[in-house]
């Protein structure tokens, strides 16, 4: 009995030292893959793909880059319908779901083991979807997935909502849009927050009025939460001026602040419109000018004051 004791407590010993080796493994890996970069061939892919990723600040996009290491690392993907997993995937998805995570850390991905990247749309019995989430796995149906993102204003991004349920799941398993643990000191001002709030986005539907956050949200209760993230990432400008509080407890709960970056990719669209503008304006003078010193031309050349060769060499220039 006493050889029994001790042959499991000294299994009880090495499980424990293993846990803990694993742990500091984990720990020391993801510390040296946040402070890796992507290369230039995957940032041009957000650049193309990604609204959101083209409106985060310099210092934000140098973290977001290392939780995507850290995601492509940990969490292993797959495909249906697709011959295989393409970079694009990968990296769309890890940049996207990772911005939710800039301020609060990997950790909140803690159970989250599996992407799936659908050609088709996904379907089950209670009809079809182009995504869908628990705390380990996530399933994305890819056309939806390169529309929300390049949207980047429409209050539809399949990436966001998913990756929104996991964090709505991660300390309870249940999506009820209370992203908080029970012993939280948010959790009552997150269950007020949804008591007063989700009955008037009902309200506004109902009554044909429009509201910053999608009439999806009015699906299920677990949806208030997802199509919120949606709206804050998306129409932050919009959800600020007509639902402050909801605004408010997002900027708290996510640690990041939309608004200015939404404001700056405003000023930038605004100038680079002036600045086409001002070139469309240059273009129309200099085809004026070139077609007044054309009927000069032609008019010296009516009194032959110059040759036909003028005309062949100045034709070129002047259009």
């Amino acid at each position: 009995m006493a050889r029994q004791d001790i042959s499991e407590r000294r299994e009880t010993c090495f499980r424990l030292v293993l846990n803990i080796s694993l742990l500091y493994i984990c720990r020391v890996t993801r510390e040296e893959l946040l402070k890796q970069q992507l290369t230039d061939e995957q940032r041009k892919i957000l650049s193309d793909c990604s609204a959101l990723y083209n409106r985060l600040p310099s210092d934000l996009k140098t973290k977001l880059e290392g939780l995507m290491h850290v995601f492509l690392h940990e969490v292993a993907f797959e495909v249906k319908g697709f011959g295989k997993v393409t970079e694009e995937m990968r990296i769309c998805v890890a940049a996207e779901a990772c911005v939710l995570i800039l301020d609060r850390g990997y950790n909140s991905y803690w159970k989250l083991k599996r992407i799936t990247i659908s050609k088709e749309l996904l379907k089950n019995e209670r009809g079809v979807w182009a995504g869908w989430a628990g705390r380990r796995d996530v399933s994305l149906q890819w056309d939806a997935v390169l529309h929300g993102m390049k949207q980047g204003n429409d209050n539809y991004n399949v990436i966001l909502h998913e990756f929104a349920h996991v964090l709505d799941q991660a300390d309870d398993a249940q999506a009820q849009s209370i992203p908080v643990h029970e012993g939280s000191v948010d959790r009552a001002k997150w269950e007020e927050l949804l008591k007063r709030e989700y009955p008037k986005i009902i309200a506004a539907y109902k009554a044909g009025r429009a509201h910053a956050i999608r009439e999806y949200a009015l699906s299920d209760e677990a949806e208030f939460f997802t199509c919120a993230t949606e709206s804050f990432f998306e129409r932050p400008k919009e959800l600020k001026k007509h639902n402050p509080e909801i605004y408010d407890i997002l900027e708290d709960y996510y640690g990041l602040d939309p608004l200015p970056w939404s404001i700056a990719e405003e000023k930038r669209i605004e100038q680079k419109a002036q600045e086409l503008e001002k070139r469309k304006f240059i273009r129309l003078i200099w085809m004026g000018v070139s077609v007044i010193l054309m009927a000069v031309a032609m008019f010296l050349r009516v009194f032959e004051i110059v040759s036909d060769d003028f005309f062949i060499y100045f034709y070129p220039v002047w259009f």
